[in-house]
């Protein structure tokens, strides 16, 4: 039997829906606003329930979660909203999660800084800040993603190198967003691999993974812009137990497992 309650907004995209899925597993009875269409794939769609975006509001207000999943994706608007209407909620706990690149929007970066104003007010509240990440449901136009479909369609490539970049697999980053919404003293924290890859490195690991000897498919040209700082994983580690399992050769194996999905 289910136990507890978490509502996730933004359940229709990769990091909801792998959130609910592992939530889902974990025996906790979880609610989402959005689409459903990404859990579908994941074989959750029947087990989540999903709410109006207009009712959401109110449900949260009235303790209707005991955990709240924000995140900002393409409406950062309800995601504030949401996250307002937890605070105000005696139990509640928060969690507002978004990438690192997000950070670029004023609007979400208004949103962290409130979240950590809450928590200084005493409120179960964290960001949980992602690293660069991908799966089988990530975006079509990430940097893994062209680079392995062109190798599976065998489709020349003319890329510029990111250089050594911080890569994760979602699937397994949604397992540090729980531990770090349900730590006893919350922090905002950021979630990494701790590994990074460069764009030959991937694109070397997709031609091994298809048997492609003709390595001229993917051509590389040489970056003139400086790669994100590396990402330290320690207080992450420290505070959750969390660390990464798969990560470089493992991490591109399983995002051209997940190929034809996004083909």
């Amino acid at each position: 039997m289910k136990q507890a309650n978490a509502l996730i907004t933004g359940i229709d995209g990769a990091v909801g829906a792998y959130l609910a899925r592992l939530l889902d597993a974990r025996g906790v009875q979880v609610l989402g606003v959005g689409g459903s269409a990404a859990l579908m794939p994941l074989g959750i769609a029947d087990s989540v329930t999903m709410i109006d975006a207009a009712d959401v509001t109110a449900f949260v207000s009235d303790g209707g979660a005991a955990t709240v999943f924000a995140i900002a994706g393409d409406d950062p608007a309800l995601a504030e909203a949401v996250l307002a209407a937890a605070a105000a909620a005696a139990g509640t706990r928060l969690c507002h999660i978004t990438d690192l690149a997000s950070l670029a929007v004023p609007q979400v970066r208004a949103m962290v800084a409130r979240v950590a104003a809450w928590r200084g007010q005493g409120r179960l509240a964290t960001n949980a800040l992602l690293g660069a990440h991908d799966s089988r449901l990530g975006a079509h136009d990430t940097l893994p993603a062209r680079i392995i479909r062109a190798v599976a369609r065998q489709e020349p490539l003319e890329i510029t190198e990111s250089g050594p970049v911080d890569w994760g697999w979602t699937p397994e980053y949604v397992d540090a967003v729980i531990r770090l919404a349900a730590l006893e003293t919350p922090a905002d924290l950021i979630i990494g691999s701790g590994h990074t890859l460069t764009s030959a490195e991937i694109a070397h690991h997709a031609l091994a993974y298809f048997k492609t000897p003709d390595s001229s498919l993917i051509t590389i040209r040489p970056g003139d812009s400086a790669p994100p700082a590396p990402i330290n994983v320690t207080a992450l580690k420290t505070a959750t137990g969390w660390s990464a399992s798969t990560w470089g050769h493992d991490l591109v194996r399983a995002l051209c497992e997940g190929a034809a999905d996004r083909n």
